[in-house]
């Protein structure tokens, strides 16, 4: 296939289903669209961001004012007794606002914005890693499927040379060995159509489970694949991802969000002020107002003290972080461009060498064992080694395309998906 990268994070259109019952051929492309809509994985991650946005205009709002509301009765205790005859008989009401030190409320805001920007990382990085793990069930899933049809394929020539032994054991040129062997070689077949078969089971549940899906409906196979080319030198890709890789993106906004505690904490440390204000009702007599305020002492405990010490420790941690990230993903980018590298030398010399001479080499052995020239086991080692080399090649050509799927997720475009929900919100 082409372009393992576009495949992974665009959204495809889905067809029509055929008209026919057995299960339609799988795309990858649609796969990947179905697990970024339905992946429980990237629900959790979109409900938090959804989650994390509503908590700026948190950040960013006032204290809740208070209400107050009193009686003062003086003679007796029953309320309104004397009220408008005595001077210190009233009924009150008030309001209280707290107003946090200037630039606190900012910084508070500030911090909660950089929480949702590194949970939109998060999300973005979420649906990548889904979209990576589709591709690579679905790229083992090819080889499984490939696998069988290679083992279905040498059945087939397995019988044929099972006929010429024993027309050969009918005449006298051969012994009841060579037949012996042959179907020594078909029970082996049969292992590995059943290893195969068990391995596509698995594959398949693990497909559902990534897609969400809660029935256990036949999925069909994948479409043939063809290598795709590498995206580009280690270097360039390696920049690449530092740049964009979501991982990365999460970890620094979790700095800037440290930063802005770090802040807030030394904001803290200053005073805060209520004002306030209340209305005496005298009844008869005249009525009173009143106005105050108060004023915090930070920081006589020590309190403050140890939140700053706290910030501080969690901005070194939060920097320590993107440190780790930077390392983890340039240790992923490596082992992915390289195993990528490999498998494409390897499908090369496989496609242009190993698998021609294999099949010539079988070809030849069977004409001379028609004629007498080589022995039994000749021919079933050409036939074997022709087998191994063609799983081989699948399992590499699935090997190179996962290593791209993995890749994808920290030098991929962000998905198209992604674009369109931002404008939403």
């Amino acid at each position: 296939m082409r372009a393992v990268v576009s495949l992974l994070v665009l959204l495809a259109v889905p067809r029509d289903a055929p008209a026919q019952e057995e299960p339609k051929e799988l795309s990858l492309a649609e796969l990947v669209r179905e697990a970024l809509e339905h992946n429980p994985e990237i629900q959790v991650a979109a409900r938090t961001l959804e989650a994390k946005r509503a908590r700026v205009g948190q950040a960013a709002a006032l204290p809740d004012p208070m209400l107050m509301y009193g009686v003062i009765n003086e003679g007796r205790p029953v309320p309104f007794q004397t009220l408008g005859e005595r001077d210190f008989s009233e009924a009150y009401v008030g309001v209280s606002q707290d107003l946090p030190f200037p630039g606190r409320r900012r910084l508070r805001k500030e911090a909660a914005q950089e929480e949702v920007e590194a949970a939109q990382s998060a999300y973005e990085g979420a649906r990548r890693r889904v979209a990576a793990e589709v591709a690579e069930a679905y790229y083992d899933l090819y080889a499984t499927h490939a696998g069988l049809d290679l083992v279905e394929e040498s059945a087939r020539l397995l019988d044929q040379l099972i006929k010429v032994a024993h027309t050969r054991l009918s005449v006298g040129q051969t012994s009841q060995q060579d037949v012996l062997d042959a179907e020594v070689e078909m029970s082996r077949l049969e292992e590995r159509r059943t290893e195969h078969a068990a391995r596509r089971a698995i594959l398949e549940e693990r497909l559902r489970s990534l897609l969400y899906r809660r029935t256990a409906d036949p999925l069909g196979r994948p479409t043939p694949v063809t290598p795709t080319p590498l995206p580009g030198p280690l270097d360039a890709l390696l920049r690449q991802a530092e740049e964009q890789s979501p991982a990365i993106t999460e970890k620094a906004r979790m700095v800037a969000q440290a930063e802005r505690q770090a802040d807030l904490a030394k904001r803290d440390r200053k005073p805060d002020f209520s004002v306030n204000f209340t209305y005496h009702n005298r009844g008869r007599l005249d009525p009173m107002y009143s106005f105050g305020g108060t004023l915090t002492l930070p920081n006589l405990h020590g309190r403050q003290g140890h939140a700053l010490e706290e910030a501080v420790a969690s901005l070194g941690g939060a920097r320590s972080g993107v440190d780790m990230a930077r390392a983890d993903i340039r240790y992923a980018v490596t082992e992915a461009y390289q195993t990528a590298s490999s498998a494409d030398r390897l499908l090369r010399l496989y496609d242009e060498g190993i698998l021609k001479q294999a099949r010539l080499s079988l070809d030849s052995a069977l004409a001379q064992y028609r004629v007498g020239k080589t022995e039994f086991l000749t021919l079933i080692t050409s036939w074997r080694r022709l087998l191994d080399y063609d799983l081989t090649y699948q399992e590499q050509l699935a090997a190179h395309e996962k290593a791209l799927a993995r890749l994808a997720v920290h030098v991929g475009p962000a998905p198209a998906a992604d674009r369109e929900r931002r404008k939403s919100w």
